[in-house]
């Protein structure tokens, strides 16, 4: 939070340097809020301008509208009312005695506007600044931007500090202490920006609508448009996600351990899951595997070994889809705007062959695959020969992967790396990850992101 001189102006300041629990802080010059510009004086006015505005979001009401605002006719200038005109009539004041449960009531009654006006904000330019304000630059602006400071993570300790710090720059205390002293307090249950009242409003959010994430999208936001209100405060590089295939996209390491299993029995022999039966690499160990078999088995045919355990494995294979949570994110990676690839260290035709079966080969951008290549991971170089597909640098990506030899490939071309161990991996194994998951299920994909990114 930095604070700004308009001068006409008493609560005005950027919504930049607030940590989250991502890692992160929120970007300065994205977002300022205010009280009204109609407070300005000559010198303010032209603080206004000299910011360069994308978006100047007026949310007073009709009724407050008693000059023109310094920005009628402005492009950039628009006016969308935070508060229902219709559903307001709906409003009881009896049930509504503290500030708070006003609040609460403004967030169940007014969901049509608020969906417009932050419409609005994750329209605009990402390289301009929005500026939002009400009256007072309290109440409306501070329920707007505490939903939007909630949804990047930032800690409840410190949205309640910028909300509070309204009441201090108004100067509120020392306009009802003027008042009768009949007065006052009915004054100060509905001006003052007390901790309580603010933290009421989101632990209504969170009780009755499960999170910030799903008000929004109940008011009527897309996936994008989320995702775009938390890319304006946190920033996020990512223009493609690329993903590992086996064990990642698909759970094809438990059919490879079953399928090997099956041939093991049909000699009255038990495989072991040592460390020997996984290299550490990304290449392929089936010769290993097959080898084995040789040297335990008189007359072994590897030929009918070979036909017989992939039979095994294509059975297996036909009711095999996506991992949980896997498709959703490749969804939503669509819905915002990002690009996909698939970095394998598997032959071209297995994984394009496994993605036409679901149906999913059109859901990628770029393949590149472990036959392509003359190294396997760590080596980085299927990543390498996606980025150069993509035409993006390492930083510009993340890489989703199952396994800490595809982390440190990932890693050694600057890429963010999120890490979802197949089953028969440790997490414990993938600290050198950005972030682990026990599934995709666990969170969207944007959400992920931040947390990877920030």
């Amino acid at each position: 939070m930095t604070d700004l001189a308009w001068s006409g102006c008493l609560n005005t300041r950027d919504l930049g340097g607030f940590q989250t629990r991502y890692g992160g802080v929120t970007r300065g010059g994205t977002m300022i809020r205010t009280d009204s510009p109609d407070n300005l004086d000559a010198a303010g006015r032209e603080a206004l301008r000299g910011v360069g505005a994308g978006l100047v979001l007026d949310l007073r009401s009709d009724w407050e509208m008693t000059q023109a605002h310094p920005l009628e006719g402005v492009a950039e200038y628009r006016r969308i009312p935070w508060i229902d005109p219709v559903r307001d009539k709906e409003r009881v004041p009896e049930d509504e005695p503290l500030l708070g449960d006003i609040y609460r009531g403004s967030l169940d009654r007014n969901q049509g506007q608020i969906e417009q006006a932050l419409r609005a904000v994750a329209s605009a330019p990402q390289d301009r600044p929005v500026v939002v304000h009400c009256k007072s630059g309290k109440d409306r602006t501070g329920l707007l931007v505490a939903l939007l400071l909630d949804l990047i993570g930032v800690p409840r300790d410190q949205i309640v500090a910028d909300y509070v710090i309204s009441e201090v720059r108004l100067g509120v205390l020392e306009q009802i202490a003027a008042l009768p002293v009949e007065e006052r307090s009915r004054a100060a249950l509905l001006s003052r920006t007390l901790p309580e009242t603010i933290t009421a409003a989101l632990d209504h959010v969170d009780a009755r609508y499960g999170g910030v994430r799903s008000y929004l999208s109940l008011c009527g936001l897309s996936t994008g448009e989320i995702h775009r209100l938390a890319a304006r405060l946190v920033g996020l590089p990512v223009e493609a996600v690329v993903f590992d295939f086996d064990g990642l996209l698909m759970d094809t390491e438990t059919t490879l351990v079953k399928s090997w299993q099956n041939e093991w029995a049909q000699h009255g022999l038990e495989l072991s899951l040592d460390d020997d039966f996984w290299p550490g690499h990304g290449g392929s160990t089936s010769e290993a595997r097959y080898a084995q078999l040789a040297a335990l088995v008189p007359d072994f045919d590897r030929e009918v070994s070979h036909a017989r355990r992939t039979a095994y494995r294509d059975r297996l294979h036909q009711d095999l889809d996506f991992r949980p949570g896997i498709r959703s994110w490749l969804l939503e990676a669509r819905e915002l705007g990002l690009r996909l690839a698939i970095a394998s260290s598997s032959e071209l035709s297995w994984v394009v062959g496994n993605l036409q079966r679901v149906g999913a080969v059109d859901l990628f951008d770029v393949i590149a695959a472990g036959d392509e290549v003359t190294a396997h991971k760590p080596d980085p170089a299927v990543y390498q020969l996606a980025l150069d597909r993509l035409g993006l640098p390492g930083p510009a990506t993340a890489a989703v992967e199952d396994t800490a030899h595809g982390v440190a490939a990932a890693a050694a071309l600057g890429m963010t790396a999120i890490a979802i161990p197949n089953p028969y991996v440790a997490a414990s194994s993938l600290g050198a990850a950005d972030l682990v998951l026990k599934t995709a299920a666990e969170l969207p994909l944007g959400e992920a992101l931040f947390h990877a990114v920030g």
